[in-house]
């Protein structure tokens, strides 16, 4: 089994520019693609990640993920990969709506506000943290998958 310290970053991104492709691809369509210099350095990455047994090679000489993989600090959501930290804002948003729902109805009810206040401040600052440095992140995965 691959792990990502296996996958040098070429290689890493040769591999996720193929879970993206909706077709197998051959070493020039991925070197015309990624705009690699040679298809010869586009080949060397396609057969590390088969000699990985990440992807499968038919008998055109075109290329197929295999397996989909994990890395580090991701996951995957179909073809699509996340930073974790947008996973960690969503949960954070989760928490947010409700605490505006009870904070509005509590205000509608003229009851006590200030704890609900605080807590809601808090949530949405921790919220704001995750979705600011997730997308900072995430902006790396989305110029190599395109």
């Amino acid at each position: 089994m691959a792990t990502e310290d296996e996958l040098s970053a070429r290689t890493h991104e040769i591999y996720l520019y193929l879970v993206k492709a909706d077709s197998s691809r051959g070493p020039r369509d991925v070197m015309h693609d990624l705009q690699l210099s040679s298809p010869a350095v586009a080949f060397r990455g396609l057969q590390k990640l088969l000699d990985l047994g990440l992807v499968g090679k038919d008998a055109y000489g075109r290329y197929t993920i295999k397996e989909k993989v994990g890395f580090k600090g991701f996951f995957w959501v179909g073809k699509n990969l996340f930073h974790r930290l947008l996973l960690f804002g969503f949960f954070f948003l989760g928490l947010l709506i409700p605490q505006c729902v009870v904070l509005y109805l509590r205000w509608m009810a003229q009851q006590s506000l200030e704890a609900y206040i605080v807590s809601s401040i808090i949530t949405a600052f921790a919220m704001s943290i995750f979705f600011f440095e997730g997308m900072q992140l995430q902006r790396n995965v989305s110029k190599i998958i395109k």
